[in-house]
Order: structure tokens, then C-alpha cells, then sequence
């Protein structure tokens, strides 16, 4: 499920050139917007304005054009924009060309400079949560997989689709038949106590369920669960999630539960009820690196400065790197001689510091962290837990 591996983000944090343009939409996969074309249109504005700022940076036109040119090019291309996620990354420079769909809304956005920004497909290099969602009824039976970004159904060919798919039709005609029978000659409980050895006195309707889920179990036991440690969240009715659980080889069902009948259910609906279930799990290790800041915070190992928070992602002393969402800090740090500019508004040939802190705390191996304004550690759009003192 991952949109961007390592390997690619490295490529597009070290790559350097005059003229890298960083090009961010929002997207839509259905509705009006794709019917009147309206991410095309936006993101042709953006290609647009990116013409415009590499001649104002000096570049000859036929340069300008060369880097421009798969831009325009995807502008053409409609089975593309009609087949869109949530969120469009572009990167463009001379020779060089790259494009992600992402599972997450972006702001629009365009920075034409010396390098790529990359702080807003950051949340999809961040530490997945995953999960299981297991939709079951008496009818039907779903499986998918998911993270804070997305969920996708998983098609395991053995699954039961339904109780029918265990339990036949004949086989509880042929049982109602031998209870009657046996009824009538005074051995009805006998029967109906003993049938597949449960002797649990259970109703006929009850047996078959029991049966239904150990399928369902088993099937999800050996074909996926048997070597995971991911929550797995049940929608299903009161009653069968108790009994699954009571039956279940897996160790990890979550405590979260979505209750009712949810077989008709849609999955971008299921992803957003499960999704607003698990929020506390999503946010778990961000929690956990913000206590460890608090903690330390008396032990010179955290800051809020920016001009000491940069220069030290530079230098591989971040091991967790707090910032906030759509932030900018512009300015320039130069690594050899430690001096650090920055300056309230973009000035020409400025950066984004935070990005940079942002790959450069990535590539030296911490952890970052996007969060809220309201959940930052301190006042500031960047904060940072230190390796060692500075």
C-alpha cells in the first residue's frame, strides 16, 4: 500500500537542479469535478505559473519547455484524470519526471527552486498503522486491510461469502427432517444436544453460525493472520462478534468494534467509520514521541528554536522532528560555515527550511512528525527531540 518506497524518496530529496518544480493538487475520483474536467483545469494553471517562474529565473525557453513538456502532456492524457485518488503529486526538472496519486488531500500548492518540496507527501513516508476489517453477517463475508491513508478489500478465494457456503441448504433440511423424526420418537433432545458434537444445547441457527465463523476463522488464520500483531476491527452484530471472538484463533481483535449490519456498506463508508474509530491508535507514536519531549524537555535535549532546530537535521542530531501541517519557513542554511537566514516572507532563490529539516531528519534515520498547530509541543512551527545535547 505504500505510494512512495525509500528508494524513490531519496531520489527525489537528493536530486538537485535549477529547476525543480513541485507541483500539488487536490484530486477527485467522482462527481461534477470529474465531469467538467476541473482537476485538469487546475492543474494546467499550476503547469502554467511554473512557466512562468522558471523564465523568471533566467532559463532559455527551450529548457523551459523540455521540463514542462510530460506536464503538458499529462494535461491531454483523460482516461488519467478520470481515474484519480485524493491528492496529485508532480515533479519535474530537466529530464526528470515523476507523479504520485495520493491517498490523502493536499493543498495546492507550486514551488519552482533548486530542489523538490517534499513536505506534503511526508504523511505517506510516515509510519503506517495498519488494520484488519472483518465485515460479517450471516450473508456475507469482507475482508480488507487498511492504514490512516486508505483500505483495500483482500480477495482470499476460500473466504465463505456467506453462512450458505458452510453450512448448505440440504444439510439443514436434512437435520429439521431427523429432528422431527426424532421427536416423534421421543428422542428430540438427544439430537439436538449432540448434533456436531457441540452438546451445547445451542438452537439449530446457532450451531450453523458457530460453524459459519469457525470457517471464516480458520480461513483468515491461515491465509493471513497467522504471523500478524495488527488490530483487527469486526462490523458485524452484537451477538456474532461475541462469537467470534469466543472462537478465534487471532489475538489481536481490537477492542473497537463498528456494530450493526453492515453488508451493503460501501468501502470508503467502512474506511471512514473505522477510520474515525481507530484515531487514538493512528495517533499512538506520535503520543508516545511527544511524552518522551516532555519528559526531556529539563535535560537540554529538546528545542522549539527554529535556528537551532535546523542546523541540528542537518547535522544528524534530530531524533524526532515535530512540525506542523502546511507550514513554511524560507530561508537558507549553509552547512559549511553553520549560518543559518531566515525571512518572513519567500525571498528569490529561498527554501523551505522545514522541508529540509524535514529529509534531512529522514535520511539520518529519526522520525518525523506532522501534527496539528493545537498538538505541537511548543508555540513554534518546528520543534525537535535531540540524539544528545546540543
Amino acid at each position: 500500500m505504500d505510494v512512495l518506497s525509500k528508494d524513490e524518496f531519496k531520489e527525489l530529496a537528493n536530486y538537485q537542479a535549477d529547476g525543480c518544480v513541485s507541483i500539488y493538487i487536490p484530486t477527485h475520483s467522482s462527481g461534477m469535478e470529474v465531469n467538467e474536467k476541473y482537476d485538469t483545469l487546475v492543474f494546467k494553471n499550476n503547469v502554467q505559473k511554473a512557466k512562468l517562474q522558471l523564465a523568471a529565473k533566467g532559463l532559455d525557453q527551450r529548457k523551459v519547455d523540455s521540463i514542462l513538456a510530460p506536464a503538458f502532456d499529462l494535461v491531454k492524457d483523460e482516461e488519467f484524470w478520470n481515474k484519480q485518488s485524493e491528492g496529485l503529486a508532480v515533479f519535474l526538472a530537466d529530464n526528470f519526471f515523476k507523479l504520485y496519486q495520493l491517498p490523502l488531500t493536499v493543498k495546492e500548492e507550486i514551488l519552482v527552486n533548486s530542489s523538490f518540496l517534499l513536505t506534503p507527501i511526508l504523511p505517506v513516508m510516515e509510519r503506517r498503522h495498519r488494520f484488519y476489517l472483518l465485515v460479517l453477517s450471516k450473508h456475507a463475508c469482507k475482508f480488507y486491510e487498511g492504514d490512516q491513508f486508505e483500505m483495500k478489500k483482500l480477495e482470499l478465494e476460500e473466504l465463505p461469502t456467506g453462512m450458505d457456503d458452510v453450512v448448505p441448504f440440504e444439510l439443514k433440511e436434512a437435520r429439521q427432517i431427523h429432528r422431527r423424526a426424532g421427536a416423534a420418537a421421543g428422542q428430540g433432545a438427544t439430537v439436538g444436544a449432540n448434533f456436531h458434537g457441540h452438546g451445547s444445547g445451542l438452537s439449530d441457527e446457532d450451531e450453523y453460525l458457530l460453524q459459519y465463523l469457525k470457517e471464516v476463522d480458520q480461513t483468515l488464520w491461515s491465509e493471513v493472520l497467522h504471523n500478524q500483531h495488527v488490530p483487527l476491527v469486526i462490523a458485524s452484530v452484537d451477538y456474532e462478534i461475541a462469537y467470534y471472538k469466543q472462537i478465534s484463533n487471532y489475538k489481536h481483535i481490537s477492542d473497537v468494534n463498528l456494530t450493526g449490519n453492515f453488508e451493503h456498506e460501501d468501502r470508503q463508508s467502512l474506511y471512514l467509520k473505522v477510520k474515525e474509530k481507530l484515531a487514538p491508535y493512528f495517533r499512538e507514536y506520535s503520543n508516545e514521541a511527544l511524552k518522551n519531549y516532555y519528559n526531556n524537555s529539563a535535560k537540554e535535549l529538546t528545542t522549539s528554536i527554529p535556528e537551532e532546530v535546523i542546523p541540528a537535521a542537518y547535522f544528524a542530531q534530530v531524533s524526532d522532528l515535530f512540525v506542523v501541517k502546511d507550514q513554511r519557513i524560507w530561508g537558507n542554511f549553509d552547512e559549511i560555515s553553520n549560518e543559518i537566514t531566515i525571512h518572513k516572507e519567500k525571498q528569490i532563490d529561498d527554501e523551505c527550511l522545514i522541508n529540509k529539516a524535514i529529509i534531512k531528519t529522514l535520511m539520518n534515520g529519526g522520525e518525523v512528525h506532522m501534527l496539528d498547530k493545537e498538538k505541537m509541543p511548543a508555540d513554534t512551527p518546528i520543534a525537535a527531540f535531540m540524539r544528545y545535547s546540543l
